[in-house]
Parts: structure tokens; C-alpha cells; sequence
């Protein structure tokens, strides 16, 4: 995903490989480009100012955003509805583009340590282990050898620039997951439990509906 403002446009590019072809005019063969353009004095009009010409930001597809781009996909509206559609949820997917990129940069004040770059670093890397073993994370004594971290910097650390203990990161991660998982697949819930890394189904549930407020089978339906 490419986040960029040049002349009087800010533009996002999203590249999507779907784990399903869902017969869309943007696929091919399950991968799609969505190219968004947002009017710069559009989104003046309702205060944003963060954007700097020649700005450029690429980063990587989360859970979240996936979902926003499989309502736009999957979705059956016509006409002016669909305009309306398309435009809040790009609209939408902007605002989560630029949220994540500014606590990405802009949260660290509370940690000192984190003043120097490679130390922040390990932090950023203690996250990519985990969103890569979200099924069987490593315990927090482990993760903090692994990027080279005393564990209580590795724990303040993470808190200020994500916003969240590394626990609830893992577990909103699992269930955006499980969400995506629901929707493109046909997995059983059970199944689905075990992917995300939930030692049985009630744990599941209760966690899912704990998050999203509904149970998984009343996500799926939806």
C-alpha cells in the first residue's frame, strides 16, 4: 500500500492478493489494484493538514484495512448508493492509513530510550515476530531475547508507540484474523479457533464477541 501527495492529489495505491477470486472488475486471477485520489483542499475542508508535498509512505496491508477493502469488493450496491459506499469506505481507509502512520512516528515521547533509532527499531521487529507467529507467539521474556531488549523496555516500549500491551496486540491481531477468515473462507469456527491460536472454541467466542461485540457465526452471516 502506497500513501502519497504530489500536486493537488493524495493518492493511494492498495495491492491486494485475496485468498478468493470474487469475480471483480479489479481482479486478476484474486489480485487486485485499487487506485484512490483524494482533492488535497477536500480533505483541507475538514481540517487535515498532516500532508507535506512530496510526501511518500508504503507500508504493509493490516487486518483492518483488508476488511475495508472486502466490503468495497464484495459489494452488491448500485448507482448512487454505490458511489456513496465507495466513497466513505475510501474515505475510511484513508483515515486508517494515516492514523497508523502517525502513531507509527509520533508516540514515542514517553520513552526516552526510544530516541534512538535502533532502539525503536526493535520494537517495530518485535512486532513483526509477532504478526508472523500469531498462532503461537513467543512469551514476552522470549520476544525481548530475541530482538535484544531488556523486558521491561520491551513492554513500555511497545505500549507507547502501538498504544496497547503486547497481549491486547495479539489478541485484536488473532481476531482480525479470524474476521478476514470468516469472510473469505468457508473454515469452521472451530477451525478458524485454531488458526488464530486459541487453545478451544469457547475461548474464541467469548474473545470475539469481547472485541467485536457479536458472536463469529453472526459475523460470518453478516
Amino acid at each position: 500500500m502506497v500513501l502519497s501527495y504530489f500536486g493537488e492529489n493524495v493518492q493511494l495505491i492498495v495491492h491486494f492478493q485475496s485468498q478468493e477470486n470474487l469475480g471483480s472488475e479489479f481482479s486478476d486471477g484474486g489480485a487486485y489494484i485499487l487506485n484512490f485520489q483524494y482533492n488535497i483542499d477536500y480533505l483541507k475542508s475538514f481540517g487535515a493538514t498532516i500532508f507535506q508535498q512530496g510526501d511518500i509512505f508504503l507500508k504493509d496491508i493490516c487486518c483492518a484495512s483488508q476488511m475495508i477493502i472486502l466490503d468495497l469488493l464484495n459489494s452488491k450496491l448500485e448507482d448512487g448508493l454505490a458511489n456513496i459506499f465507495m466513497e466513505s469506505k475510501a474515505l475510511e481507509l484513508l483515515v486508517l492509513s494515516i492514523k497508523c502512520e502517525v502513531e507509527s512516528l509520533d508516540k514515542c515521547y514517553n520513552c526516552k530510550f526510544l530516541n534512538n533509532p535502533y532502539e525503536k527499531e526493535k520494537i517495530f521487529q518485535a512486532k513483526e515476530i509477532l504478526l508472523s507467529n500469531l498462532s503461537n507467539p513467543p512469551i514476552i521474556s522470549e520476544l525481548a531475547k530475541m530482538v535484544g531488549m531488556n523486558q521491561c523496555y520491551l513492554k513500555k516500549g511497545f505500549k507507547d508507540i502501538f498504544q496497547c500491551t503486547i497481549f491486547s496486540f495479539v489478541q485484536e491481531q488473532r481476531i482480525s484474523k479470524a474476521k478476514l477468515l470468516l469472510a473469505q473462507t468457508d473454515s469452521s469456527i472451530g477451525e478458524i479457533a485454531e488458526l488464530v491460536g486459541f487453545s478451544n472454541t469457547s475461548n474464541f467466542t467469548n474473545s470475539f464477541k469481547a472485541f467485536t461485540g457479536i458472536s463469529p457465526s453472526n459475523s460470518r452471516n453478516n
